[in-house]
């Protein structure tokens, strides 16, 4: 299988401005960026201008745009009983996938655990065919533009939908897309699965893309995670994506480090487990 590829979200710099992010990953050696959308990307913000020259800084420094993700803005509800408001929802996922055609990104991590939850008031089976209705229109309109869109598991305290890679798997499978595919986070696999390998390789050919933090949503390897076999199962299944450093939303209070030095030296130590797990230099 191809080497494992790495790349950082751009907002484990916070609002940086994304050049300078950009240019300290290609220092460190990262094959690629991932672009947070609403710090550094907002759709209706960023003009055609703006994107040709986002993608053609980091071309120039080596690196590719690995996926985007942070991409909704606050307020908005995917089971919503309004179909205005669904609709908003639909129409902005199709605006970053187009976003993400334009900066030549391969995928886009649709997280949104609040947005997609279901409200406790509201009938389970009618609020799941609202939230998925949303999903394949945005799919559906999203196809001509190639672009995969990764329905991404986040654990039980952020949603109330969507936990395991199996869970959005099924979902992945209900929508029949080739173009909706699913997204790993080890943070969150940490608390919903009985084994991350295992997840893994159930998954199969449907994981677009993995998020790489420890337990503590910080830099691998000084938590409790087990990577290794992590790295082991990606290769069994042929795994081609990314794995992505994403030490953001550290915890309630703390979306990201404080300081540029802090969220630096994070990244860095990010990349030296991975060097210490031989994954860097395996082919």
């Amino acid at each position: 299988m191809p080497r494992i590829k790495v790349s950082a979200c751009s907002a484990n710099f916070g609002h940086e401005a994304l050049f300078r992010v950009v240019d300290r990953l290609a220092e460190h050696g990262f094959d690629g960026v991932e672009i947070t959308v609403m710090y550094h990307a907002v759709p209706s913000e960023t003009s055609d201008q703006r994107r040709n020259e986002i993608r053609r800084y980091v071309a120039g420094k080596g690196l590719e745009i690995s996926g985007l993700h942070f991409i909704f803005p606050g307020g908005m509800k995917m089971a919503s009983d309004d179909a205005n408001d669904r609709q908003r929802v639909a129409d902005h996922m199709v605006s970053v996938l187009e976003l993400a055609a334009d900066l030549h990104a391969p995928v886009v991590v649709i997280g949104g655990g609040g947005v997609r939850s279901i409200p406790e008031s509201a009938d389970r089976a009618a609020g799941l065919d609202r939230v998925l209705g949303v999903y394949e229109e945005t799919v559906r309109r999203g196809e001509r533009l190639g672009v995969l869109a990764g329905f991404e598991a986040l654990n039980r305290y952020e949603t109330n939908l969507g936990h395991t890679l199996e869970e959005c798997c099924g979902y992945v499978e209900r929508i029949g897309s080739p173009l909706l595919k699913v997204v790993g986070d080890t943070f969150h696999m940490n608390i919903e699965e009985a084994s991350l390998p295992g997840a893994i390789e159930k998954a199969g050919a449907r994981l677009a893309h993995l998020h790489l933090p420890d337990n503590h949503r910080l830099a691998p390897g000084d938590g409790h995670i087990d990577f290794p076999p992590i790295f082991e199962a990606l290769r069994r299944i042929g795994y081609s994506g990314y794995v992505s450093f994403e030490f953001f939303w550290i915890s309630p209070r703390l979306a990201y480090l404080p300081t540029f030095e802090a969220c630096d030296a994070e990244v860095r130590k990010g990349l030296e487990c991975l060097r210490r797990l031989g994954v860097l230099n395996r082919e």
